[in-house]
């Protein structure tokens, strides 16, 4: 969704968090248009890094100020393209199996359609190529999680980490595995619907290609819990 000025100055100095409640940094600056749009905004990652955000890829969840990633911006978006050239490619059908049509203005908006078609089946493959690879990046920051958890309950078994500390961390790890795993579901699910997605045309009257849901994000940690960043290479 768009925003303006007005709408999203009250997030400024505001942590920015994607759709399952990690925090990328803080709010530092704000980019708008003369039309008051906004364009992008400034984020101080932590470590002193200063990073651009896309006004496009931004949603706002009560309180919080969302980035969207980009492959679930672009999912998004062609699921509404193809629900759009499909549903105009069926409506083009019915209209001309009744006669309401002549045959040459026919063929050629089917043919206009039928190219939006393969440019979606080339989107498509884009898509799913990204979403494997993110699918590998989330399955080997869960295993580095998991082992993390299993050599600190060891540590802490044989009492080289004591009992606060080590809850600290259980606790941190716990919150982490949680919004991995759910971005994989969500990764793998939408990665299954384009996989079975029909593209060689329109499917039965009456069908729609299901919305891809956007997550609330989840409730920030206490202030006192350590958190781990895992950052992609």
């Amino acid at each position: 969704m768009g925003f303006t000025l007005e709408q999203i100055r009250r997030f400024l100095g505001r942590p920015l968090l994607d759709p399952y409640g990690r925090a990328y940094g803080k709010i530092v600056g704000i980019s708008a248009n003369l039309k008051d749009e906004v364009t992008a905004i400034g984020v101080e990652v932590g470590n002193g890094e200063f990073v651009q955000c896309p006004g496009d890829r931004l949603t706002a969840s009560g309180d919080n100020l969302v980035l969207l990633p980009s492959w679930k911006q672009e999912a998004e978006e062609f699921r509404k393209e193809f629900e759009i050239v499909t549903r105009r490619l069926r409506a083009l059908d019915e209209l001309f199996s009744v006669g309401d049509i002549q045959r040459d203005v026919y063929e050629d908006l089917r043919k206009q359609h039928e190219d939006a078609i393969n440019e979606l089946k080339e989107k498509r493959q884009q898509i799913l190529d990204t979403l494997n690879q993110r699918t590998g990046v989330l399955s080997t920051q869960l295993r580095q999680m998991q082992t993390h958890m299993a050599g600190n309950k060891m540590l802490h078994a044989s009492g080289e980490f004591d009992d606060i500390s080590f809850k600290a961390a259980a606790e941190t790890i716990d919150v982490g595995l949680v919004r991995a795993m759910a971005e994989k579901k969500e990764v793998e699910t939408i990665s299954a619907y384009l996989g079975k997605l029909d593209t060689s045309g329109p499917g039965p009257a009456g069908t729609s290609a299901p919305t891809i849901p956007i997550p609330q994000p989840a409730a920030p940690l206490p202030k006192d819990v350590l958190i781990l960043h895992v950052r992609e290479t």
